[in-house]
């Protein structure tokens, strides 16, 4: 079927999820009908303003005051007892059927092991779904009910949790047949704070005054949903080498002067810690900071200053896993 993507992964499956439900326009119709809003769910939908929610009440699953945000963001919020399906749609942007909740246990760095599908705009009949749903308006005395449920969910299972996954070691990335895409993100200054623009958007779409941080980035050399390998260049190298996953880009004003590079005019933004996140392409080890900072020296600093892409090149890739190797 034209258009239909095999989503085979969490990460893939965020992406997605993401993509059909951030930046509405007045037109677009969105609904969620998915069994589980877990704690942390507004990481995974952004801009619930108007968003329709249908969810089902149940203890250790759907979180009582995840609920309370979007509602108070501006989420229409109705339960189904009994839903099982995963289902986020968007009239303009298309319709992800899949496996995972809204959590981050699903979505997150839990590592729980997810697929779905995705289809174009207008395949998928939502109000077939939403009738079969037989979904009800979210009362109080349901919220009330779900507080105690949960307390009781809570003491039951003790603080027994899910483990988290690790993720590749980057000599295990380099020699995969199919590697995980990612992108550097440079800078030659740390700048703190944040831009107005950057604020706005993080306010509007993920109710949040601040971001976890952000980059300086080029026209279109990054897009959303990137991982970028953060870092800086000093006197003496690269130091702060993080993984930035961009959740949004942001065009700054000239007029935000402490901000504004001219040749760097935009911010790849990531909203939330870590954890809210899929697993990067590979972990930021002691060995491979040390590989990293000796591959870029021995590239050469002005080499990826003068690139005109932010993939890494295959030299650089080259001879960080040659670092690697020789410890």
């Amino acid at each position: 079927m034209k258009n239909m993507k095999i989503l085979y992964s969490s990460d893939e499956i965020h992406s997605a999820i993401k993509r059909i439900l951030s930046e509405p326009n007045t037109q677009d119709r969105r609904v969620v009908l998915v069994a589980y809003i877990g704690g942390g769910a507004e990481s995974y939908l952004p801009h619930p303003k108007g968003l329709r929610v249908i969810c089902s009440p149940s203890p250790g699953g759907t979180d009582p005051d995840t609920l309370r945000r979007l509602i108070k963001r501006g989420a229409k919020v109705e339960i189904s007892h009994k839903l099982h399906m995963k289902v986020y749609w968007s009239s303009n942007r298309g319709c992800v059927i899949t496996s995972a909740n809204a959590s981050s246990s699903a979505l997150g760095v839990s590592g729980l092991k997810e697929a779905g599908v995705f289809f174009p705009p207008g395949l998928v009949d939502i109000d077939r779904f939403i009738r079969y749903a037989t979904s009800r308006s979210l009362r109080p005395s349901d919220l009330h009910e779900l507080d105690r449920q949960s307390r009781e969910q809570k003491r039951n299972v003790g603080k027994k949790g899910q483990g988290r996954s690790k993720p590749f070691g980057f000599l295990d990335w380099y020699t995969s047949p199919h590697r995980k895409k990612w992108k550097l993100g440079w800078g030659d200054e740390i700048v703190g704070g944040t831009a107005k623009a950057v604020k706005e958007v993080t306010f509007t779409e993920y109710g949040l005054k601040e971001p976890y941080t952000w980059r300086s980035i080029g026209k279109n050399r990054v897009r959303r949903n990137d991982w970028l390998l953060s870092f800086f260049f000093t006197d003496r190298g690269v130091k702060s080498i993080e993984w930035i996953y961009v959740d949004f880009i942001v065009k700054l004003s000239s007029k935000e002067k402490r901000y504004y590079y001219r040749n760097w005019p935009y911010h790849a933004v990531q909203v939330h810690v870590p954890s809210r996140y899929p697993l990067p392409p590979f972990g930021i080890t002691p060995g491979f900071r040390k590989a990293f900072q000796n591959g870029i020296k021995r590239y050469s600093r002005e080499r990826i200053i003068a690139a005109k892409s932010d993939i890494p090149p295959l030299r650089l890739l080259n001879f960080i896993a040659e670092g690697m190797k020789s410890r």
